[in-house]
């Protein structure tokens, strides 16, 4: 009977399995499929996205642990926001995920766009634009696509936007030893693409 035969307490069936089929399990299990965003959620937000914040798995033991966050990492595309207190945000993640920065492979960059005809204007609509690690020699690159993320009406000359912010943000790049990149670099390359973005809608 089963009950002859107990399990052992504390016993995880887990890592029994081969390292491969875990992996494939750690990678089921922590890929997110909604947006993982690096701001606070409000709470009409979150049927939309997802907080980035270390799965529960990752806390089940140390070995669980070990094997798990690089796949959390490597796994995800992790948004980090460009704007006022969401880019606060984005700085306050890079600076305590610091010693995971390296695990990283996509980032997506939210710029909300700045109107041409009146800059006071809010602007209800954003940019995205994707980093990608290349995993042979770890450095970022820019990716050639980009989005309209929101639902309003995408306004006209938008590609020239994002041309710009892609153009720019490579340039930005270059100067970087962008394999490695420190938590600080990556916040402070987030500003001066915000900048760099505005002056440039201010001089057309």
């Amino acid at each position: 009977m089963e009950w002859l035969n107990p399990p052992k307490p504390g016993r995880c069936h887990l890592l029994d399995l081969p390292a491969e089929l875990r992996d494939l399990i750690y990678e089921y299990a922590v890929t997110s499929d909604k947006t993982t965003v690096t701001f606070r959620l409000d709470r009409y937000q979150r049927d939309s996205y997802d907080q980035a914040v270390q799965p529960s798995l990752t806390r089940v033991n140390r070995q669980v642990r070990a094997e798990s966050l690089p796949v959390y990492y490597a796994c995800n595309t992790f948004v980090l926001h460009t704007e006022a207190a969401k880019a606060l945000d984005a700085r306050s993640w890079l600076m305590c995920n610091e010693g995971h920065l390296l695990k990283l492979r996509r980032l997506s960059l939210w710029i909300r766009y700045v109107p041409l005809t009146n800059h006071r204007t809010t602007s209800q609509g954003a940019l995205s634009i994707t980093m990608l690690r290349n995993v042979a020699d770890g450095c970022w690159k820019v990716d050639d696509g980009w989005d309209w993320i929101t639902v309003v009406r995408r306004p006209g000359m938008l590609e020239d936007d994002a041309n710009f912010l892609i153009g720019k943000f490579r340039s930005l790049l270059v100067n970087q030893s962008t394999s490695h990149l420190s938590a600080e670099e990556f916040a402070d390359l987030l500003v001066q693409l915000r900048s760099e973005y505005v002056k440039e809608k201010m001089g057309r």
